[in-house]
């Protein structure tokens, strides 16, 4: 086994446990935004190590590799924080109950609860 070989195998195994973990995660993390923080890390970090592997073992294609990670890490993040906000405009106020600062309510990205009446 050549060099090359043995850090292609453990860049490939990396990803691959990076994923397995943050899958675990998604299943069994209990909020949507914790969910999606496991489902990020898998996007970005295992992702980028299987392809990073790939390039070490294709070096002819290190270039296209390399800018594909740096996509990864850029679009990642943006798309999961456009989830994360859609996630938030969509639920009620009360799943609200748990963020001690909701920066999108200071903001007036979401509406603040209105105050019910007492009737009877």
């Amino acid at each position: 086994m050549t060099t090359l070989e043995a850090i292609t195998i453990i860049l490939a195994t990396i990803g691959v446990l990076i994923m397995l973990i943050s899958s675990y995660g998604v299943l069994r993390f209990p909020d949507v935004f914790m969910r999606m923080h496991a489902f990020s890390k898998a996007g970005t970090l295992g992702i980028s190590c299987l392809i990073l592997a790939a390039a070490v073992y294709y070096p002819e294609y290190l270039a296209r590799m390399i800018v594909l990670v740096v996509l990864f890490f850029l679009t990642g993040p943006i798309a999961t924080t456009a989830i994360a906000r859609a996630a938030l405009r969509a639920s009620t106020p009360e799943d609200h109950l748990h963020l001690t600062i909701n920066e999108m309510q200071d903001d007036g990205m979401i509406k603040k609860p209105r105050k019910r009446k007492k009737t009877g």
